[in-house]
C-alpha cells in the first residue's frame, strides 16, 4: 500500500487544518498543456507522481523555508548509476573507429 503524498507530508511535518496547500508560497505552478502545481519542499519530476493538489490541507511546512532534502528523495531515492559490465563496450569505443 503505498502512502498519499499530502498524508506523507502530514505525517513529517503535522497539518494546518485552516489553510490549503493552494495558500502556500511554496506552491510552485506549473503551465505546459495543463497547468499543474508542485510543492517544492515534496520535490519536483516531470510526471504526476509529484502534482500537488491546491484543495489538499496544508502541511506543517506552510509558507515556512525547508532545507533539508526534498520528500520524495526520501520516498524513492535517486537510482545510482549501473556500473559496466567487465568487457561492455561504451558509446565512446564504438565511435573510436571513425
Amino acid at each position: 500500500m503505498t502512502i498519499r503524498k499530502i498524508d506523507l507530508m502530514h505525517k513529517m511535518f503535522g497539518k494546518v487544518p485552516e489553510h490549503k496547500c493552494g495558500e502556500c508560497s511554496n506552491l510552485v505552478t506549473h503551465k505546459y498543456q495543463d497547468t499543474y502545481y508542485k510543492c517544492s519542499h515534496y520535490g519536483k519530476s516531470s510526471s504526476e507522481a509529484t502534482d500537488f493538489r491546491k484543495k489538499w490541507t496544508a502541511c506543517g511546512l506552510f509558507n515556512k523555508e525547508y532545507s533539508g532534502i526534498p520528500v520524495v528523495r526520501l520516498v524513492r531515492p535517486e537510482k545510482k548509476a549501473e556500473e559496466q559490465i567487465e568487457g561492455q563496450l561504451t558509446l565512446e569505443d564504438l565511435t573510436k573507429g571513425n
